[in-house]
C-alpha cells in the first residue's frame, strides 16, 4: 500500500476548485429547497432573536442596518443586533495520524477523504454566518484554531492538511482531541451552542467512548468513521503484494486476493464494534467512504444532530 504522497497526481488548486464547486452546487440547490418550504436551514445560523438597536459607526458592514428604524432619525443610521448566543460553534476534531494518508489510490486515500468533508463541513457553516474551529491531532494535538468565519483562514486550512506530512509510525490517539473538548475553558457553558465532531479511521486502542459520553452530556459529539475504499483486484501478474504499514514501518508479503478478502472482512468487524460502541454510548456515528460519499446524506445527518 502507498502512501498519499506517493500516488497523488492533483494540485491542491485543482482539487479545491473542484471540491468547493461539488459544495457550492449542492449548497445552492437545498437553500433552494428551504425557500420552497420542504427542509430546514443546514445549520441553526444565528436566528432572529432581536436583542437592541445600535448606531451603525463608518465602516462597519450595512447588511444589518434597519433602514425602516434609520427613517426616524435624522443624522445616523440604526443596526439591529441579534443574540449572539444563537451562533453555533462548530468544531472538527480531524485524525492526522500516518493511517490516514495511505491508499490504493490518490482518490481513494483517506486523507482525500478528510478533506472532502471538511470543505463540504465548512462552506456550510461558513455559508450560515456560524462559526467553525478546528483541532488537528495524531498521538497529541497539533492544530488548534479558534473559531473563524473567515473564507482565506479557510482556504489555508485545507492547504496545511493537503501538506501535511504524517510522523512515521504514529498511531492513532482520540484521547487528547477528546480531553481538548472536555477540557476547553468555556466548553461546559450550556449557552454557547456548540457542535463537536471527530472525524478518524478510529484504528486506536484507547478506550475513549466514557470520555465521550461526558462530553455528549454537554454538547452534541457526532464520530465520524473514514473507512477505506477497498479495491476488487490488484494489478499485479505474480499474485504476491509487498508492502509497508505506515504505523509499525514493517515490511508484509502477501497473497494479493487473500490479502485483500482479509481488508474487507477486517473493515466490516471494526464497523460492528463501533456501531455496538456507538450505540451503547447513545453517538450517532456516520461511516464515509469513497463509495458511499453522498454530499446530501452527510448535510442531512449534521441536521439531525445539531443543537
Amino acid at each position: 500500500m502507498q502512501t498519499a504522497s506517493d500516488i497523488g497526481d492533483m494540485d491542491f488548486g485543482t482539487w479545491y476548485a473542484h471540491a468547493t464547486r461539488r459544495a457550492d452546487l449542492h449548497l445552492r440547490q437545498r437553500v433552494q429547497t428551504v425557500m420552497q418550504g420542504r427542509h430546514g436551514s443546514t445549520f441553526r445560523g444565528r436566528g432572529e432573536d432581536f436583542e437592541f438597536f445600535q448606531p451603525h459607526a463608518l465602516g462597519e458592514d450595512t447588511a444589518h442596518i434597519d433602514w425602516k428604524a434609520s427613517e426616524r432619525l435624522e443624522d445616523s443610521l440604526l443596526v439591529r443586533r441579534l443574540r449572539e448566543e444563537r451562533v453555533l460553534e462548530v468544531w472538527i476534531a480531524a485524525d492526522l495520524s500516518a493511517s490516514i494518508f495511505t491508499g490504493f489510490s490518490a482518490e481513494g486515500c483517506k486523507q482525500r477523504l478528510l478533506l472532502d468533508l471538511i470543505a463540504i463541513i465548512g462552506r456550510s457553516v461558513i455559508g450560515q454566518q456560524d462559526l467553525l474551529g478546528f483541532v488537528s491531532f495524531d498521538r497529541n494535538i497539533h492544530t488548534v484554531l479558534q473559531p473563524f468565519r473567515s473564507e482565506k483562514t479557510f482556504v489555508n486550512l485545507l492547504r496545511m492538511i493537503w501538506e501535511h506530512q504524517p510522523e512515521s509510525g504514529g498511531a492513532t490517539a482520540l484521547l487528547p482531541a477528546l480531553r481538548f473538548f472536555e477540557n476547553q475553558e468555556g466548553v461546559s457553558q450550556q449557552k454557547k451552542k456548540r457542535l463537536l465532531l471527530l472525524l478518524s479511521d478510529f484504528e486506536t486502542e484507547d478506550d475513549w467512548l466514557p470520555t465521550a459520553q461526558r462530553i455528549r452530556a454537554m454538547h452534541p459529539l457526532l464520530p465520524i468513521v473514514l473507512e477505506e475504499s477497498v479495491p476488487e483486484h490488484l494489478p499485479t501478474s505474480a499474485g504476491l503484494l509487498t508492502y509497508r504499514d505506515v504505523e509499525s514501518g514493517q515490511l508484509q508479503t502477501v497473497d494479493a486476493r487473500a490479502w485483500l478478502r482479509l481488508l474487507d472482512e477486517e473493515r466490516l468487524e471494526r464497523r460492528d464494534h463501533h456501531l455496538a460502541g456507538f450505540e451503547a454510548s447513545g453517538l450517532a456515528g456516520l461511516f464515509v467512504s469513497r463509495q458511499t460519499f453522498d454530499v446530501d446524506a452527510i448535510i442531512e445527518y449534521l441536521e439531525a444532530q445539531r443543537p
